[in-house]
């Protein structure tokens, strides 16, 4: 017996990028799953393998009214979905060209067959631990460097590390299909959410590996300003173009305050031109602020809500959304050679 979480993603007339490939989503996490999605947005035929109470993101909040997972639809859109029986898994696996599987022995598979681990930590120390959302975040550096001086660190909610996590396993699922096409041969890769969540905290695990130290809470040391407009909160980052800056936010006379003359000095001096930018943006929109700094080539972002996100010129441009069964859906994250 076999279902669909929602119907598969339009089929584009555009050949897909991994078209023919088959893939054994034998995964049940966050990340294993993301990884299997990614894989059938792109072509790809996913099928999920669940055990008969179902596989874990089916529960996971939140929920709609019926009782349904926001986030298994979202991470199971585009993949047949089939009860986890040793029949089925075997000759789901038989025909797979890619084997998607949490941590663990891996099955019998012939030497053509990507399979594809995805786990908590690597071999090591913590090689049998589960770390949650939390956990990883806190060990690769980023909640340390995360909130205001003074106060506990800010967790960043949701699965960002599992995500991070899942767009590795991808990457390497399609690294080890473009090899294949030389070699005939698969191989076996593996991807981590503690070594995924390190990466995506930039450098702050070699910084300490390199010297010692590390990130804290302490102000922005760079030009960074935080500031509350009438509607909105805006976040620029005025490396360059001062005198556009200034008139932006009407203040000239900034250009030729001693205090402000060279670049170091500005610096130095940076909470006090936080202020005084400040003084003028609580009376401006923030969409006005943005589109003056950006035409002033200084960089400058608006901190917007998802319902603003979704109706934006921008998402519409890239194409961010589909429609699936009526309701949207997030669409490619990213297109190649013309496929939408």
């Amino acid at each position: 017996m076999s279902s669909s979480p929602e119907s598969a993603l339009p089929e584009s007339p555009s050949p897909e990028p991994l078209d023919g490939v088959v893939v054994a989503d034998l995964s049940s996490t966050v990340a294993g799953q993301y990884a299997g999605r990614l894989l059938a947005m792109y072509g790809a035929t996913v099928v999920l393998a669940e055990p008969p109470e179902g596989t874990p993101t089916r529960r996971t909040p939140p929920l709609a009214p019926d009782g349904r997972s926001f986030l298994f639809r979202h991470l199971n859109q585009g993949k047949q979905c089939v009860a986890a029986t040793g029949e089925v898994v075997r000759d789901l696996v038989a025909r797979a060209d890619v084997v998607l599987r949490d941590q663990g022995a891996p099955p019998a598979l012939t030497d053509t067959v990507i399979d594809c681990e995805v786990g908590d930590f690597p071999p090591g120390p913590y090689q049998d631990w589960t770390g949650t959302e939390m956990i990883h975040q806190a060990l690769a550096g980023v909640m340390n460097a995360t909130g205001s001086v003074g106060r506990p660190p800010i967790y960043g909610l949701g699965h960002r590390s599992a995500y991070a996590t899942g767009t590795t396993a991808y990457i390497s699922i399609v690294a080890a299909l473009h090899e294949r096409r030389t070699s005939g041969r698969g191989q076996r890769v593996r991807a981590t959410v503690f070594e995924s969540a390190s990466a995506m905290a930039q450098n702050l695990v070699s910084q300490f590996s390199y010297n010692g130290t590390e990130e804290t809470r302490a102000r922005y040391p760079g030009f960074l300003a935080v500031l509350r407009c009438a509607d909105a909160w805006v976040v620029l980052f005025a490396i360059r173009n001062w005198p556009a800056l200034c008139r932006v936010f009407d203040r000239a006379e900034l250009l030729s305050d001693p205090r402000f003359a060279t670049s170091g000095d500005r610096l130095a001096h940076w909470p006090e031109v936080v202020d005084l930018l400040q003084e003028r943006a609580s009376a401006m929109r923030g969409d006005d602020v943005v589109a003056a700094c950006q035409a002033g080539r200084v960089s400058a972002e608006k901190v917007g809500d998802l319902g603003e996100l979704v109706a934006s010129e921008h998402w519409r441009a890239r194409g961010m959304l589909r429609e699936v069964d009526g309701k949207p859906a997030l669409g490619r994250l990213f297109h190649l050679g013309g496929v939408r």
